[in-house]
């Protein structure tokens, strides 16, 4: 997190650096938070920074202005601080694309269930060959669903389960322990364009949930 105290020395740190969010307030001295905005949004390099409004201010033409400048996202202080970070969270994770997780020691097999996963479903996928990795795509990526080959020589898929379990902010994550047999034949059942009937891409959204209750046998609320 850096910190600007004006909204000159916030265009001048957007300009030499890279942020995936601004807290923008409205009341600054030298430069007030809607000459900001607009300086953002008028400027090539920086105009699709993503902004929170966070102000006291609750004037209607204020309100007004900020949205004109593309900004839907108002905090209205005082807040709390539980409700900051959660709106926080949430705005980062509208940002950031969603992914599939693909777990295995076998790299030209995962390859082969990238490939046929991003063709047929919205998502990107990451590859892990090890408990390691795997962390680090967890904890630096927006993981939506783990897919782990149970019949793996060099990695303990149930070491990987572990630590997911352990794991408060990767628990809710749903996790799928299978084979490539099984998810290969799943997949490709599902792999043509779905029927004119359908709705794309929910309808395909929804049937990556249907390919991994099917490799397991059992339910899951895969929120994807």
């Amino acid at each position: 997190v850096t910190c600007a105290y004006d909204g000159q020395e916030a265009a001048d740190l957007l300009e030499g650096n890279t942020f995936d969010l601004v807290l923008l307030d409205i009341v600054m001295p030298e430069q007030d938070g809607l000459e900001t905005l607009a300086e953002i949004r008028s400027d090539a390099r920086i105009k699709d920074v993503p902004v929170i409004m966070l102000t006291a201010s609750g004037a209607a033409e204020n309100i007004q202005r900020v949205s004109e400048l593309g900004v839907q996202d108002y905090i209205k202080k005082p807040f709390l601080p539980a409700d900051l970070v959660a709106r926080v969270q949430k705005k980062l994770d509208e940002l950031r694309p969603e992914e599939i997780l693909l777990v295995g020691d076998e790299y030209s097999q995962l390859l082969e269930l990238q490939k046929l996963i991003e063709e047929t479903f919205p998502y990107e996928t990451q590859i892990a060959t090890s408990v390691e990795a795997a962390e680090k795509f967890l904890s630096e990526r927006n993981i939506r669903l783990i897919i782990a080959n149970a019949e793996m020589k060099f990695v303990d898929g149930y070491e990987i389960l572990a630590m997911v379990a352990a794991n408060e902010k990767f628990s809710a994550i749903p996790f799928t322990l299978t084979t490539d047999k099984k998810l290969f034949a799943q997949l490709s059942k599902i792999s043509q364009p779905p029927p004119v009937e359908e709705e794309s891409p929910h309808a395909s959204r929804k049937k990556i949930a249907s390919v991994v209750t099917s490799a397991i046998g059992y339910e899951l609320d895969v929120r994807i």
